[in-house]
């Protein structure tokens, strides 16, 4: 029985349900917003304190291990302060000590818990480990190569069919990705080897083809239908008018077909397939368009009626039926074999990786799902002694997310659940318009199924609740919701009805100040008249709004009932990928607006990383001509388009680049200058590939980033933050790979692919936390259980994703593999029924699973929603208008057909809106009286980029002198003068522009003397920018002697590389250390000559040598970039620098305390008189500035101080003034 709740209880009643409902299964139908966390946690307490359950007994999976570790802290508060309002209660004493043993966990931990204390009966190995992402993936990509080797050796006539259908002369990779998706697909299912053996009964069971003739015999009613409806308004408007007999005529005929198509209330099919339209419609002649002058509108909407009519008739031809019936069926047959061998090898898959990962003793997240239900069931499939025991052992369990469970997990949890759904223990909380992760498995349907199944009263089945109310979104967000959704979801398209228990019902205490949604359109320049992209100019929009909610928004405390302004963090930027981030970086940059994409998707295709998987590729293989050039081509080695193109012309007929690049550089013709500059990129490719020999991957990876400064240069660019932290984050990959049982760059970069067809991403770390003031982007599916005072959806124009049902192969979870029949004697492909059927079944499931994540995005705003969308011109929205409709919905054809979230958005809204929709064109509860929760308060609003845009864009043609525009303004002298003061403007702030935005220590060292001096530092820096301060070519440097600083440079470099031993290097092994830099083309061949071989033995033999031989850690070459303001502590500097670049020669920790170590190959005379104390003190006094930034910056990272030495080759050492 549920207690009757108290007047003066928070709860409402359907969350006053949801607590305390027992007795049978539960399942509660959780709306977003409605406080489905607070109303579990509640639970568990109630069952803790009112039912006297200890806490573990109960077994309450989440879907992330975040979510399991906030529930228990809630849960364990929550006992905390009981145990404080009754210090005498011994059971609550006990549940303060048994929270540590509950199990509130994800199910994949309860599984693994479940498998150490029962691995006795899967005859394992107690000691084994989870593998690592990159052992597994590529443990799996070993074993799919062994079992096609095998199925080779075999020859087997239906394997080598299936090799010639999914493979090509190139490569093979079709074909296994079709075997990991077979592989993938079928582990998530209680019995794999069962569902893949059910995988080619549908081409052996004629019933069962007749079934999917049924299932594509109504999907192609709904179009024909749809096409039926447009060809009778085509005819009914061509009908009102003169002239257009021709059009008629054409029409008539096709309302024959249609008649003959519906032939005794059945789809004759062969009639659709053979029918052939006319080749070209009549046009409509000037003649026509005279003749009805009046009804120009009207002509315009028949012709368009009549080739809706034609697209919709095409689409069921090439979509359903392209050829009979009677061929689709024989095709089936014919695929039997083949679909039967190919279930086979995943079967070997399967068998053969788990018998890997046994050898290795590891396993993986889907055997902790198959070893639990191993443990938890006997062979014939019922519930084990063991199982037997859980059910015994918890009270209830209670499943967070329910809708995001897969047939495996459901399975589980049957297994330690007690009793029917009538008189069960599972509680499950879920909202299935929010199930949006299909791609990884899971399985929305078994939440409909019991959605449907249970009842208010749990009569004969489970309880259904709904939890409808929403506590954290105004009317307007709430209403308008419901309004799109109450049109566009149903069970047709959509998977459920949207219907009043559905609906969302406001709950929050806002106040009633009106926040209406906003749909914005953004009609796009012209290329004539912008230089700017659509997406660009989306973006640059986004903007615009953001400005505008800064400016004018305000954000309601609801516990104060008063307001503050908005600030950046009250604004996220909602999208379905990540494909807009950089243009939103780069259009927030550009207005100072701080901006944070907390991104984890299209890594692989950010500039940084695409540049260093091209240098690890070539060092692999070279001749892979797109990675070898794009390295080529990098800012790294920065060959040009003609420098390459004159390679290639050399040798046109090479295979690969890299043997076009040799036969260059031994061709007498080529450019010397173009030779030597291939001869050191060769040289330094050879070198990289003798370093990966010898070291791991992420030592290669690390040696790349020092040897270029590539995180110092893409941590300059816009998103440098983001930059940096893709590249480490790539470097921890390889550090995470070398940890598994592989080794090598080549299995690496197998990862790496791998990964990649995945579409699996790694990079960005989160380097913004939840309270820092910036602007966020982030992907709808990040954003699920979050929430913002302002959402912006944007990207509501960037087309669905179809790509997959274009495939030759497509898999469904329920209906198995759906493959094309392909003729290996005329090597042509032809449509199945099976892939024709389930096709259409999963670009149902997609618009459906594409609806759910509108769905989210849009109930994640608290105070105002505004979406945008983009189209090229403002035609597109009056046909978006004029959308068909059926009944109270979108018709279903339109839904179906959808390309864009914008597509359903903006007809279903601008139907309530529009003055010009007619009530056949308006919804049925338009018409009616609409009910205050969905009834839409939102504004719509049209705006051309040409009218908002800052963007200056101006033709040769409008270009004016000041004469010309003073004559043609003779009349006004306000405007002239207007005129001239703009085109006689003086920046105010011209001399910061002149001053550089970053320098280097040793420049601001220079600056600081010349001003103490006297000297205008502006004509210093001007004259030596003007005069080239790069080093010479080296083959000027190999003409003569070297000049002294090419001489400090070498020394430098030498001691970037020397060893640091702890008894000491001898000459000889000093010898052999410069000639290996020698070998390796670090130094120049003839460089040993003016190395100052006794100053380095000298250094050697110092105690600074020995320091850093015994130190705890040593970084040599240390680049740094950071922002003056952090470390400047002079006040002698540029005001308008912000960034300072530096290079520290060498750090090293001792026992805690940093050092830095600065070498200097100073000449200097010893003057008479002075002491080497004096001495040193003006070689300090010299490097004083340089030093003190160096401090500064160190202890400004470090946070820590530290302390500094000059080593001077021909002085020795002295110790920095530290902290004076």
């Amino acid at each position: 029985m549920i207690p009757t709740k108290p007047k003066d209880v928070i709860w409402t009643d359907a969350q006053w349900r949801s607590i305390y409902a027992k007795g049978q299964d539960t399942l509660v139908a959780a709306a977003a917003g409605s406080g489905k966390t607070a109303v579990l946690v509640e639970r568990i307490i109630q069952r803790i304190l009112r039912d006297e359950i200890d806490v573990d007994r109960l077994l309450v999976v989440t879907f992330t291990n975040l979510s399991a570790r906030e529930m228990k802290h809630r849960v364990d508060q929550r006992i905390q302060q009981a145990s404080i309002e009754d210090p005498n209660n011994e059971h609550l004493k006990n549940q303060r000590i048994k929270i540590h043993q509950a199990q509130i966990s994800t199910l994949h931990s309860f599984c693994l818990k479940l498998i150490q204390q029962h691995y006795d009966v899967l005859d394992i190995d107690p000691n084994f480990r989870t593998s690592s992402e990159a052992e597994n993936i590529l443990l799996l990509e070993q074993t799919i190569d062994e079992v096609l080797e095998q199925h080779y050796d075999k020859l087997n006539p239906d394997f080598i069919d299936l090799t010639e259908q999914l493979s090509n002369d190139r490569s093979d990779t079709q074909f296994r990705n079709i075997i990991k998706q077979l592989y993938f697909f079928s582990i998530a299912n209680p019995d794999p080897f069962q569902w893949l053996n059910q995988l080619s009964a549908p081409y052996d069971d004629e019933r069962q083809q007749d079934d999917l003739l049924k299932l594509l015999n109504d999907l192609a009613m709904i179009f024909i239908n749809a096409g039926h409806e447009s060809l009778e308004k085509s005819y009914e408007l061509f009908s009102m008018m003169e002239g257009v007999e021709k059009q008629l005529e054409v029409i008539e005929q096709e309302r024959r077909f249609i008649r003959d198509l519906y032939h005794n209330d059945q789809l004759q099919v062969d009639v659709l397939v053979h029918h052939q339209f006319v080749s070209r419609f009549p046009s409509i002649s000037a003649k026509i368009k005279e003749e009805n002058a009046m009804m120009l509108d009207a002509l315009e909407d028949a012709k368009a009626s009549y080739d809706k009519y034609k697209d919709l008739i095409n689409k069921v031809k090439n979509d359903y039926f392209s050829r009979t019936p009677e061929d689709l069926k024989r095709d089936m047959q014919l695929l039997a074999p083949r679909v039967r061998y190919l279930s086979e090898i995943v079967k070997d898959v399967i068998h053969d990786f788990s018998k890997h990962k046994r050898s290795r003793n590891v396993l993986d997240f889907a055997d902790y799902e198959h070893f639990a239900l191993q443990i938890l069931t006997n062979e014939d499939g019922t519930p084990s002694a063991i199982a037997d025991m859980y059910r015994q052992h918890f009270s209830e369990i209670l499943v967070d997310e329910y809708q995001d469970t897969n047939r495996v997990q459901e399975k589980i949890l049957s297994c330690i659940k007690t009793g029917d759904e009538s008189n069960g223990n599972l509680f499950m909380v879920g909202d299935v318009k929010q199930s949006i992760y299909k791609f990884r498995q899971a399985d929305p349907s078994l939440f409909i199924e019991k959605y449907n199944r249970f009842n208010v009263d749990g009569y004969e089945a489970g309880m259904r609740i709904d939890l409808s109310q929403n506590f954290r979104s105004r009317k307007e967000v709430l209403s308008t919701t419901n309004y799109l959704f109450k049109h566009m979801m149903d069970e047709a398209v959509g998977e459920i009805t949207y219907d009043d228990a559905a609906q969302l019902y406001y709950g929050a205490p806002f106040d009633e100040v009106n926040h209406n949604v906003e749909l914005r359109t953004l009609v796009e320049a012209s290329s004539e008249n912008s230089k700017l992209t659509g997406t660009e100019q989306e973006a640059n929009y986004i903007v615009e709004q953001v400005k505008d909610i800064l400016e004018h928004r305000k954000v309601y405390d609801m516990k104060t009932n008063t307001y503050r302004p908005a600030t950046y963090k009250d604004i996220v930027i909602l999208e379905r990928s990540y494909g807009q981030a950089r243009n939103l970086q780069q259009a927030f940059k550009d207005n100072d607006i701080p901006f944070h994409v907390n991104s984890r998707e299209g890594y692989f295709e950010q500039t940084e990383v695409r540049l260093i998987l091209s240098f690890l590729r070539t060092v692999d293989n070279p001749l892979q001509d797109i990675y070898l050039v794009g390295l080529m081509r990098s800012v790294i080695y920065q060959f040009t388009e003609d420098e390459l193109a004159t390679i290639r012309v050399f040798s046109p007929n090479d295979d690969y680049f890299y043997q076009s690049i040799q036969q260059y550089i031994n061709n007498d013709k080529a450019n010397k200058k173009l030779v030597t500059k291939l001869k050191r990129f060769l040289a330094d490719i050879q070198h990289y590939q003798d370093y990966s020999q010898r070291y791991p991957v992420y030592q290669l990876i690390d040696k790349f980033y020092n040897d270029h400064y590539v995180i110092q240069y893409f941590s300059g660019l816009i998103g440098g933050r983001g930059r940096r932290a893709n590249l480490y984050g790539l470097f921890n990959k390889a550090i995470e790979f070398e940890n598994s049982s592989f080794r090598g760059l080549y299995q690496f970069i197998r990862f790496i692919d791998e990964l990649i067809d995945r579409g699996k991403d790694f990079g960005e770390e989160n380097i913004v936390g939840p309270n820092d003031n910036v602007v966020r982007m982030m992907t709808i599916h990040s954003s699920k259980g979050l929430e913002f005072p302002f959402v912006i959806y944007s990207g509501l124009s960037k087309r669905f994703n179809k790509n997959d049902l274009s495939r030759q192969v497509v898999l469904n979870q329920k209906y198995g593999l759906g493959m094309d029949y392909f003729d290996v004697n005329e090597d042509i492909a032809y449509p199945s029924l099976s892939s024709v059927a389930y096709k259409a079944i999963n670009e149902k499931e997609m618009i459906s699973e594409e609806m759910r994540l509108i769905y989210v995005a849009l109930t994640r705003a608290k105070e105002q929603l505004i979406l945008i969308g983009r189209v090229k011109d403002e035609k597109e929205l009056g046909k978006l208008e004029r959308l068909p409709i059926s009944g109270n919905h979108l018709a279903v054809n339109e839904r179906l057909t959808a390309s864009t979230p914008f597509t359903m958005i903006y007809s279903i809204l601008a139907k309530y809106q529009s003055s010009s929709i007619t009530n056949d064109q308006k919804f049925e509860s338009d018409i009616e009286q609409l009910d205050s929760n969905v009834k839409p308060r939102v504004n719509l609003y049209v705006d051309n980029f040409e009218d908002i845009s800052t963007e200056t864009v101006v033709s040769e043609s409008e270009i004016r002198t000041v004469e010309d525009i003073e004559r043609y303004q003779s009349g006004n002298d306000d405007i002239k003068a207007k005129i001239k003061e703009k085109l006689t403007f003086e920046y105010p702030y011209q001399k910061d522009i002149e001053k550089p935005s970053k320098q280097s220590v040793s420049e601001l060292k220079r600056q600081l003397e010349t001003e103490e001096s006297g000297t205008n530092y502006d004509r210093v820096r001007q004259y030596r920018i003007g005069v080239s301060t790069y080093e010479r070519p080296k083959f000027l440097s190999q003409q003569g002697k070297r000049k002294a600083n090419e001489v400090g440079t070498l020394m430098h470099t030498v001691m970037q590389h020397l060893p640091f031993k702890k008894d000491r290097l001898t000459e000889t092994e000093l010898d052999e250390y410069i000639d290996l830099l020698v070998e390796r083309n670090i130094i120049e061949s003839d460089a040993k000559e003016d190395i100052r071989f006794n100053e380095i033995m000298t250094f050697i033999q110092s105690d600074l040598y020995m320091n850093i031989a015994c130190a705890d850690r040593v970084f040599r070459e240390l680049p740094f970039v950071v922002n003056q303001a952090k470390v400047d502590q002079l006040e002698l500097v540029d005001e308008g620098v912000s960034i300072i670049q530096g290079m520290i020669d060498l750090i090293y920790v001792s026992e805690g305390q940093y050092y830095f170590v600065d070498y200097k190959t100073d000449a200097f005379n010893r003057r008479r008189g002075l002491t080497d104390e004096e001495i040193g003190q003006q070689l300090k006094d010299k490097y004083q500035i340089q030093m003190k930034y160096y401090r500064n910056t160190l202890e400004t990272i470090l946070q820590t101080k530290v302390k500094g030495y000059l080593y001077f080759f021909k002085f020795g050492m002295l110790e920095i003034d530290n902290h004076e």
